[in-house]
């Protein structure tokens, strides 16, 4: 990856971005392009377990977050807010220092795939920002509903105000459209978003919007004829490593992974810590000859079980864009919209790579049960990838059919969410009410 142009220098003027490398040297830094994406809402959801008498080894925004505490940074900076806003204002260099450059003929490709790499880290970033600190999407309140502040400068000290939920949405939708007709349909790295990742972006978001057509459309797009899938029976997977998928450095790569990004290293779900394990009811979910209970969590002499599933192939969990995650956008699609048979389909075409060689049964189930246990192998198949567990439970709230109020037990005491509960969005940090002046969420 280039990074030159970050090195120190002594004159600040020379460590400004100019030349088409620079930006692009920009964009590879995958400290902050790649690995900032937040996890604490995971932290939140049904998937984690933390014993009362490990509480006290996590930081204080974890407890909170597990609790569901009114309060979750108490006053102390947020990452989670933080580093996405600073991925943005990195998109922000690069957008606006590219349009003062005037490309040779040979040029045009790479200043066009530099741009559209922009727009997508910017719509990523603001993605996963809007998962935390707006309400979800709600067609009939999201015009008025509270949403990002939409930031277009690289001004650090520009104050913006907050947008509503469907302009924030609208904002994003804008950029990957861009991104689209810029970027090509391969990068060097996968770190590097591509056409495609884009397109994948793009069905995510329509989803969240519970607009089923488009999120099907764009999921199609990226899925092609026939989806890769990995085995988890071949040669790609390795049960005995403590790590089961390939490193990104590895030269044995996973064929899914559209998009390569981390999430932020919390001590309750980072499996070297011993402190956090999955949820002994989910655990016991996962049928016998299901490879992904043991490929995807390890279990400790008390019979819990931590994962260590990650397809970073690392102890930082995934928060990229893979193929099993479209191929279940698509799927949920298509069942939403009356084309169970198709629906069902694409989930047995997932589920035959999962389960133990010659052990799979097809299912046979009703139409009305199509849907529901494509969402139920949905939480078994991406239980610790990025937030999509919190995203999940917030945008099924708003249906009868799913909501489920969570309870757990902490210090003794039985808390409850209950759907559509203000604590389904973070406060934003103090710093930033007292910086711009935005208005606090209510929870």
């Amino acid at each position: 990856m280039q990074d030159d142009w970050l090195n120190a220098k002594r004159d600040k003027s020379d460590i400004t971005p100019k030349s088409l490398d620079d930006f692009q040297a920009v964009l590879d830094n995958s400290n902050t392009l790649n690995k900032g994406y937040p996890t604490l809402g995971m932290i939140s959801t049904d998937n984690l377990y933390l014993p009362d008498n490990i509480l006290g080894s996590v930081s204080e925004r974890e407890r909170n977050a597990y609790s569901w505490a009114k309060d979750i940074f108490n006053g102390s900076a947020s990452n989670e807010f933080a580093s996405p806003y600073i991925a943005i204002g990195f998109c922000n260099i690069v957008l606006e220092g590219t349009r003062s450059i005037k490309p040779t003929d040979v040029q045009t490709a790479q200043l066009t795939n530099i741009k559209g790499q922009a727009l997508f880290h910017r719509a990523m970033s603001l993605y996963n920002l809007s998962q935390l600190f707006c309400k979800p999407f709600n067609p009939s309140t999201a015009g008025s509903d509270l949403g990002l502040q939409l930031k277009v400068s690289s001004d650090p000290n520009e104050k913006v105000k907050r947008s509503s939920v469907k302009e924030t949405y609208e904002f994003i939708i804008s950029d990957l459209k861009q991104a689209i007709t810029l970027l090509p349909e391969k990068q060097l790295y996968t770190t590097r978003p591509s056409r495609k990742a884009a397109i994948a972006l793009l069905s995510k978001v329509h989803l969240s919007m519970q607009d089923y057509k488009s999120a099907a459309d764009a999921a199609s797009t990226v899925l092609g004829e026939k989806p890769v899938l990995l085995d988890f029976n071949g040669d790609k997977v390795k049960s005995l490593a403590t790590y089961v998928f390939p490193p990104y450095s590895n030269q044995m790569v996973n064929e899914e992974i559209i998009f390569f990004a981390y999430g932020m290293s919390l001590v309750s779900i980072w499996p070297v810590n011993n402190v956090g394990f999955v949820d002994p009811l989910m655990y016991k979910s996962y049928h016998a000859n299901d490879l992904r209970k043991t490929l995807f969590f390890k279990t400790n002499v008390d019979g819990l079980a931590k994962f260590t599933g990650a397809y970073t192939g690392t102890f930082y969990n995934f928060s990229g864009i893979a193929t099993n995650e479209i191929l279940l956008v698509l799927a949920e699609s298509l069942a939403r919209t009356g084309q169970t048979a198709k629906a069902l389909g694409l989930l047995e075409s997932l589920l035959i790579n999962r389960f133990k060689s010659g052990t799979y049964q097809k299912l046979s189930i009703p139409d009305d049960q199509v849907l529901a246990t494509i969402l139920e192998e949905r939480r078994k198949e991406l239980p610790f990838t990025g937030q999509l567990r919190w995203e999940d439970l917030r945008r099924l709230n708003q249906d009868p059919m799913f909501a489920i109020t969570l309870t757990k037990t902490v210090n003794g005491a039985k808390k409850d969410l209950v759907p559509n509960d203000g604590k389904y969005v973070f406060p934003f940090p103090d710093q930033e009410i007292l910086l711009s002046g935005v208005q606090q969420n209510e929870r």
